[in-house]
């Protein structure tokens, strides 16, 4: 990258980038997403769908699409659920990486949170990957479970994902009870 990466929220004008970002990930990284590469092998208009109904930031470098963070709205819509917002699909392509663009794509999702009044993100980050899980401790999410299993690749390997919490709302209830709890 010759300069910093510019981040926007893509619209559906960028969807044929962001299904090539996105089917990169999967090929590079089969144990990190829940996805299998072959369930992205779809038209165009699978990936506007996704853009259309969540909130998708893009890191851009020399007018490519290099890196990606999807908040996603469409994950928690019932009643008793949509006071969270998940985070799918964070990815920057090798030639990004080392940048920070990461931790930017991540800031600016979570500053969207925050001005949405969400009360928490979560996530989750397969258990062997160091690098994103730094990341995400360094922004404030911390580890409220394990997924023994929750990935088994087609050889038949097998990864755990660690769960992960943000909450954006200081003083949550939540936090509160647990802290008062003997």
């Amino acid at each position: 990258m010759s300069h910093p990466a510019s981040i926007r929220i893509l619209t559906v004008a960028d969807a044929p980038a962001f299904l090539a970002l996105r089917q990169q990930s999967l090929r590079d990284h089969p144990e990190a997403y829940h996805s299998a590469a072959e369930e992205w092998d779809v038209p165009v208009s699978h990936a506007e769908a996704r853009i259309a109904e969540n909130l998708v930031f893009g890191g851009f470098s020399d007018g490519m699409l290099v890196g990606i963070v999807t908040l996603a709205l469409s994950a928690r819509t019932g009643r008793k659920l949509r006071h969270k917002v998940e985070i799918w699909n964070v990815y920057v392509d090798p030639a990004g990486r080392g940048t920070g663009l990461a931790r930017r794509l991540m800031q600016a999702a979570i500053a969207e949170a925050r001005r949405r009044g969400l009360a928490a993100i979560v996530l989750s980050v397969s258990a062997g990957n160091l690098p994103a899980f730094r990341l995400y401790e360094s922004l404030g999410f911390r580890v409220f479970g394990v997924e023994p299993d929750a990935v088994r690749l087609p050889d038949g390997r097998s990864f755990d994902d660690t769960l992960m919490q943000l909450d954006l709302v200081a003083g949550d209830r939540l936090t509160a009870a647990i802290a008062a709890a003997p």
